[in-house]
């Protein structure tokens, strides 16, 4: 008796009442949450509310840690965020940033990128971040100085769709962090502090502790109002996201090889030029470029000659036109040579190749003689393949020219070699010397993309 007594009372607090409200809403049973857990205030705040919840509704809950390596005080984040979450018997896990800076490339930009990258390999069905309405009110504050249209004020979601079978949940966005901090002492939670928040060196922070107190010295509901504002923009956006659907037709962004064909655009008003260049952008690659760089893009896509290849940087994308279509792609690494398995129906997606390589049975494909030790290697240049034995050697330059495979993604162009043979390009040729002639073959195929690519 006195148990449940002590269990009311623990629950009594109308945060966590709030949030065991939301939470009963948004998951089902079973619903595995992982928490991005940084270890300061808003994130233990969240962790602890997951926690009891867990306990009165059992679910699968972990916590994930990313160490951007950035402050000196890294591994002691670290340290804190797995000791905190073993005390909790939460399952704890972390990542590590390996940035590559390059001239004009912005460290948080960069960061945030990463952060994210390694959020979408977690598998789990939602990953609940610490963000509440403070954060909701300068991110559209920030937004806004910045030009940012409809999609951008809409600032953060509650609720939105992340990697395969996972979204991104936000809980607290409707709560100001003062009622955070009123949680957390009155559940006697520690917390560490960055001290990076304090510095008026980066935008967000300038907002928060010199613009934000003036606003609410002269408007008190400054933070609730731009907050519920949000709101408003979000909806403004749906409608020109459900039009931007009806100019784009047929085109799935989503596909696994996506193009936006630029004759779509051609005989639409340039608001609505923008409008569904912006969608695929954002649909196809998480994309949200401002003003300037839409228009320029949409200028030079416009303009640029029918047989002209475009080649425009978006971050860590790339922007192609080709033929008359749009391209998005990530921007090219280093590739390594390896020695590709194959099996039917096996497929292999090395992590520094830009696709899938998979192969199939097939009457004319390479024969099983030359598959043992075979190396799936880049292009150098000056390849040849003689496609008939009868017949000239041809350059592979004129081959994926003739096969229609866009220009940038030649160099990422799998070689099959077995020594200094050159064996097949996947999707464009086998050499005549190793197809097969007897029993069965293997033919290679190759999928361009990788992720959501």
């Amino acid at each position: 008796m006195a148990s449940s007594r002590k269990s009311a009372a623990a629950e009594a607090d109308p945060l966590y009442r709030r949030f065991a409200a939301t939470a009963a809403a948004t998951l089902k049973p079973g619903t595995a949450v992982t928490l991005a857990l940084s270890g300061g205030l808003d994130s233990v705040v969240l962790l602890d509310l997951l926690w009891r919840y867990r306990c009165a509704t059992p679910f699968p809950l972990a916590a994930f840690h990313f160490h951007h390596g950035l402050n000196p005080q890294a591994d002691h984040w670290l340290s804190y965020c797995r000791e905190l979450c073993a005390r909790l018997a939460v399952p704890f896990s972390c990542g590590h940033a390996r940035l590559t800076r390059q001239p004009g490339d912005s460290l948080e930009a960069l960061a945030r990128e990463a952060r994210y990258a390694a959020l979408a390999e977690l598998d789990c069905d939602y990953i609940a971040l610490a963000h509440h309405g403070d954060d909701q009110a300068e991110t559209v504050l920030y937004r806004l100085l910045r030009g940012a249209g409809p999609h951008g004020a809409a600032a953060m979601l509650p609720l939105r769709p992340f990697a395969a079978g996972c979204q991104l949940w936000r809980p607290l966005l409707a709560e100001p962090r003062t009622v955070l901090a009123d949680y957390a002492a009155l559940r006697g939670l520690g917390w560490i502090e960055d001290d990076s928040n304090a510095s008026l060196d980066y935008d967000r922070n300038y907002l928060r502790h010199q613009v934000m107190p003036v606003l609410q010295a002269r408007f008190p509901a400054a933070a609730a109002t731009l907050a519920r504002n949000a709101q408003h923009f979000a909806e403004a956006a749906g409608l020109l996201d459900e039009l931007a659907k009806a100019d784009a037709g047929s085109t799935d962004p989503h596909s696994p090889d996506a193009t936006l064909p630029l004759s779509l655009l051609t005989d639409l008003s340039l608001a609505r030029q923008r409008n569904l260049l912006r969608w695929f952008l954002a649909r196809r690659a998480d994309l949200h470029p401002d003003t300037s760089q839409l228009n320029e893009l949409l200028r030079q896509l416009l303009s640029a000659r029918a047989d002209a290849v475009l080649a425009v940087r978006l971050g860590g994308w790339m922007a192609h036109s080709y033929r008359g279509l749009l391209y998005l792609e990530p921007r090219a690494e280093a590739i390594p040579t390896i020695e590709p398995a194959w099996a039917d129906g096996a497929t292999l997606a090395p992590p520094s190749w830009p696709g899938r390589l998979s192969w199939s049975p097939a009457a004319d494909g390479i024969a099983a003689h030359w598959l043992p030790g075979l190396e799936m290697r880049p292009r150098e240049g000056g390849e040849r393949l003689r496609l008939r034995s009868d017949g000239p050697s041809r350059l592979l330059k004129h081959l994926l020219q003739e096969a229609g495979i866009p220009p940038w993604r030649r160099g990422g162009w799998p070689l099959l070699w077995q020594g200094e043979v050159l064996v097949a390009v996947p999707g464009v040729a086998i050499a005549a010397a190793c197809r097969n002639s007897t029993g069965a073959g293997w033919q290679p195929i190759w999928q361009w993309g990788r992720g959501n690519i």
